[in-house]
């Protein structure tokens, strides 16, 4: 059965004994006082004369003034309000007394929701409860009697409550002004836009603020199992949670409206969340997923009941109700598949039957998956463009200074937005055991481990991003007079947070539309920090870095999710080859090797055979150490690529000057009688001596063979399965 639109709330007495004890719990001495002020704000809460609660957006003076007032009082050991800041709730009735002081003591424990701004707009509820219970036709006798609009599933909206506070506002005289700061819009025809959106009655906000949070305070009296609000820190220890102005994240079930099947998505979430599969990062969209099942029993039956959920309904009418929705990716299936197994083995006593889930129905699902060509598509679309990034990087002067730091990290390091922005204050410092190396190192909240990153000074990109955090960290000590915790941090309140990545990420696409910064089809480029990612982790691959190297770049668990960018370099060599009619590998001893182009584009080699400036002919495996390593130019196995004649015309110049610098190194070891290191120096010389003999015959044979124009392709697709022929090799160009 549905639930009501109103959630059932415990009894009064049950309600009220429960808010007393939420709000003792904090001390005891907020039920006793019915007027907080400033010492008792002190006591109970640590707020003192420094606090934002009564300092912020002041001029210098005026702080200096109200801490030396905050003094005066303590000495006088006098409880008065600071400033007019306090809160006194004698003229208030019961239940409301109980709820309002339950309301403030939640919100001022949290200390980056000490602002005095939130002070104004909240403490006006006081004197509102006053007036409002002498109003006959109230829902019932409590606040929360109000209801909120997440209680039936429908977010987080307005309640009831705040028209009627809007009113009582404006009939005191009290402003409710407007608000309209621009915002990114889509139009109809897919192009982005900036607007203004005016939002009403902000001062009124707070009617809301205290049903929601006597919802939360609601549900924590209840055993954490039957909650359906529960907040993150309940769930998780506290270094995973990033605390927000709004208070500590959370979770619901609301959106559940059917009571069985919102107990069997709560205990199979806090089952996955205990035995650590599920991450604060992934939960929403988790349980997002799952309210899906919900959703088609009801496009299917007319009273959905446990009943219906059968092997047939998850395979059949369930898969293709999905496909034929499009949805995207194959976790929708999985996800509701892995819930329903759960229920009938742990759950009988809930009414749910035994059902066997054949795990072969996940190919039948038409989304895309994790390291298939689908998946690997949507990497490559979501990559940003090389030439939208180089026009980005042409105008950075003109980007606010933050968001232009947070972009050239990003560009230079792919971390993920989340580990970006929440970068510690010390995260670069000096290499102990080479001072030509710094070390950054960063938390990789997705994988749940540290990443430690070196950076070579004398790598111009690797110097741009020590630059880049050198300059942040001054501009933080100057502007907080301390070290802070985050590099990016943001002052909320009496905390300290770091920078979001929406704030950033919308700065970054209304300047580029102020720009002008397009794509191919003319609208202005829609920005997103996972696709910086993207064409960092690509860029890896087409420069021919290995898939050890790119995974510890990127962070991944896995190699799984890396083989997307190699592949994404196999596409690409593929393509290069088959519009040039093949390619042109080149021995140390001038030799054409023709089989190195086939070589080149067979997907099972592509992991072994990039070397700089080449390919490797030796058919080795990934990992598998080479005893000719950082040696292949004096390598019988190195093949030379015929379009890198650029690289090794600088490898030439470097070497010449090396052999110079070597004689001459030599001529010295010799003259102050150092025979071992003049022997040393010699077999170092005429190692790079052969290096150069080598490199000009490279470099000579490309020159006199032009560029390779064979007369058939080289790459030849496989034979069918079934053992048919495979298809005659097509003409070159």
């Amino acid at each position: 059965m549905a639930l009501s639109l109103v959630h059932a709330n415990p009894t009064s007495d049950a309600y009220l004994g429960g808010l007393r004890t939420l709000t003792a719990a904090i001390s005891p001495a907020l039920l006793d006082r019915d007027r907080w002020g400033f010492l008792t704000l002190r006591d109970c809460f640590g707020i003192d004369e420094t606090s934002n609660l009564y300092c912020g957006s002041r001029s210098e003076n005026t702080v200096l003034s109200i801490q030396a007032d905050g003094r005066n009082l303590q000495e006088r050991g006098d409880d008065d309000f600071l400033r007019g800041i306090g809160y006194d709730f004698s003229a208030l009735p019961e239940p409301y007394k109980t709820e309002l002081k339950a309301f403030f003591a939640w919100w001022l424990a949290h200390p980056l929701a000490r602002s005095r701004i939130a002070h104004y707009l909240r403490v006006r509820l006081i004197g509102f409860c006053s007036d409002l219970a002498s109003v006959a036709d109230r829902p019932g006798p409590c606040l929360i009697d109000y209801g909120h609009p997440i209680d039936a599933g429908n977010g987080n909206g307005s309640t009831p409550l705040r028209a009627v506070f809007e009113a009582w506002l404006a009939s005191g005289g009290w402003a409710t002004p407007t608000m309209a700061p621009a915002s990114l819009t889509r139009h109809a025809d897919g192009s982005r836009g900036v607007v203004t959106k005016e939002y009403s009655g902000v001062t009124s906000t707070a009617a809301n603020d205290v049903i929601f949070t006597l919802v939360i305070l609601r549900e924590k009296m209840r055993p954490l199992e039957q909650r359906d609000l529960i907040l993150l820190r309940d769930l998780y220890p506290a270094d995973d949670i990033a605390d927000t102005p709004r208070g500590t994240p959370y979770i619901h079930f609301y959106q559940f409206q059917f009571e069985w099947l919102r107990d069997t998505a709560r205990c199979f979430v806090l089952s996955k969340i205990e035995h650590r599969e599920l991450s604060p990062r992934t939960l929403t969209a988790y349980i997002s997923r799952l309210v899906l099942l919900e959703t088609c029993l009801r496009e299917t039956y007319a009273n959905p009941r446990i009943e219906h959920v059968t092997q047939g309904f998850i395979s059949e009418t369930f898969l293709n109700w999905g496909n034929a929705r499009r949805l995207a990716g194959k976790n929708w299936y999985a996800d509701v598949c892995n819930m329903v197994q759960y229920a009938s083995g742990y759950l009988p006593n809930k009414g749910w039957v035994d059902i066997k889930i054949d795990k072969r129905n996940l190919r039948r699902v038409e989304g895309m998956w994790p390291g298939g060509r689908g998946y690997q598509l949507k990497v490559a679309e979501r990559s940003i463009p090389e030439d939208v990034v180089e026009r980005m990087f042409q105008r950075l002067d003109t980007l606010d200074t933050v968001a232009r730091r947070l972009l050239i990290l990003d560009r230079y390091t792919g971390m993920r937005c989340s580990d970006l922005h929440s970068l510690d204050f010390d995260c670069l410092k000096d290499d102990p055991d080479d001072t030509r190396f710094m070390i950054l190192t960063f938390y990789q909240s997705k994988v749940k481990r540290w990443n430690t990153k070196p950076l070579l000074k004398e790598d111009a990109a690797h110097a741009l991003v020590i630059k880049t955090i050198q300059d942040q960290q001054q501009d933080v000590l100057r502007a907080w007079g301390r070290r802070t915790t985050y590099l990016f941090p943001t002052r909320w309140g009496d905390g300290e947070a770091p920078i979001t990545a929406s704030y950033s990420r919308k700065v970054i696409n209304l300047w580029i539309i102020a720009q002008r910064i397009n794509d191919k089809d003319g609208r202005p480029w829609e920005f997103g920090w996972h696709g910086l990612r993207h064409f960092y982790g690509t860029e890896l691959a087409l420069q021919g870095h290995d898939i050890a190297l790119i995974q510890m770049e990127l962070g991944h668990a896995s190699a799984d999710m890396t083989m997307v960018y190699i592949n994404r370099r196999l596409q690409l060599k593929k393509k290069a080859l088959l519009e040039k009619g093949g390619g042109k590998f080149i021995d140390i001893k001038g030799q054409v090797d023709e089989r190195m182009t086939d070589l080149a584009v067979r997907k099972e080699a592509a992991l072994a055979v990039d070397v700089p400036g080449g390919l490797c002919a030796l058919p080795g495996q990934l990992g598998d150490w080479c005893e000719h390593n950082r040696a292949c130019m004096t390598c019988i196995h190195f093949r030379a690529d015929a379009d890198q004649i650029a690289f090794f015309d600088r490898e030439r110049g470097a070497i010449t000057r090396t052999i110079a610098r070597l004689k001459q190194e030599i001529a010295g070891f010799r003259q102050d009688g150092r025979s071992r290191m003049a022997e040393i120096g010699e077999r170092r010389l005429a190692h790079h001596e052969a290096l150069l003999v080598n490199l000009s015959t490279i470099i000579t044979t490309i020159q006199a063979e032009g560029s390779y124009r064979g007369d058939t392709r080289r790459y030849q697709r496989p034979a069918c399965r079934s053992g048919g022929e495979a298809p005659p090799q097509a003409p070159g160009r």
